[in-house]
């Protein structure tokens, strides 16, 4: 028996993306147009649907689309269309924080997993007070678990300067990660009084509500940290304070104080 080689060369796949961005580019051999905010963009079938799942059902045998001449994409910006386009043809993904959103909605749209993945890596690499709760809101709308629990404990770590800079962002934070910032055990120079004050003002900022969920957030709260002489005004300070879970809460943490105990749970906070 002859004996072989099987050999591999990474310059031809390079050079086959290549060669399909060049064509696009001259706008040659393309045999579907893409259109989304009335863009329109000549693209090649094949490529396509190798490259995404979305159009691999797109373009299957039993659809409409599979000879359509042009399919519209009106859940997508031209941007982010266009970013995921090039990836595709080249794979390189280009964004930044002011395009990202678009950028991510098209990828879990059309379903380019390598491209949620890029996504969520600039998340986490570029987490700050700035943009912590935004990238928490974006992580958890497409579910991007490691994003979103990085961004949430971002968000913990840089609570005392969001409350005195852009409590406006901690108001728009997704009901998700604001439950998670408040069972954090290390909230730096933040006093629970503080937190309570946000949840109320998330509440109000966020309403109406349902109790069962104002309930569950207010729950994630640590009354026993509270002194015992702002116990009483917290419980007429909201609504939300009054229900039969949250009043009886507010009761064990005086009891607590009463019984002078030294330590809540083995938890504190600031």
């Amino acid at each position: 028996m002859d004996s072989y080689s099987l050999l591999y060369s990474s310059s031809h796949r390079t050079g086959l993306l290549s060669g399909f961005q060049r064509l696009r580019s001259q706008r040659r051999m393309c045999d579907v147009v893409l259109e989304a905010g009335g863009v329109s963009f000549p693209c090649h079938r094949a490529l396509l649907a190798s490259s995404s799942d979305y159009f691999w059902a797109l373009f299957g045998e039993t659809t409409a689309e599979r000879l359509a001449c042009s399919i519209s994409l009106p859940v997508l910006t031209p941007e982010g269309l266009d970013a995921i386009l090039d990836f595709l043809y080249s794979g390189w993904l280009n964004v930044s924080q002011a395009t990202l959103p678009a950028v991510l909605e098209a990828a879990r749209y059309l379903q380019v997993e390598p491209a949620v993945s890029i996504c969520e890596q600039f998340i986490i690499d570029g987490l700050n007070a700035e943009n912590c709760c935004c990238y928490a809101n974006l992580a958890e709308r497409h579910a991007l678990t490691d994003a979103l629990e990085a961004a949430n404990q971002t968000v913990a770590v840089e609570m005392g300067k969001l409350l005195k800079e852009r409590q406006e962002d901690l108001l728009r934070l997704n009901i998700q990660s604001l439950m998670a910032v408040l069972d954090a055990d290390d909230i730096p120079a933040v006093k629970e009084a503080e937190l309570i004050k946000l949840a109320l003002d998330w509440l109000d900022e966020n309403g109406p509500i349902p109790l069962l969920k104002s309930n569950l957030l207010l729950s994630h709260l640590r009354f026993g940290l509270v002194a015992s002489s702002e116990l009483t005004d917290l419980s007429h300070a909201h609504k939300a304070m009054a229900t039969p879970l949250i009043r009886s809460q507010l009761t064990r943490a005086q009891e607590y104080h009463r019984m002078g105990s030294a330590h809540v749970c083995g938890r504190a906070r600031g």
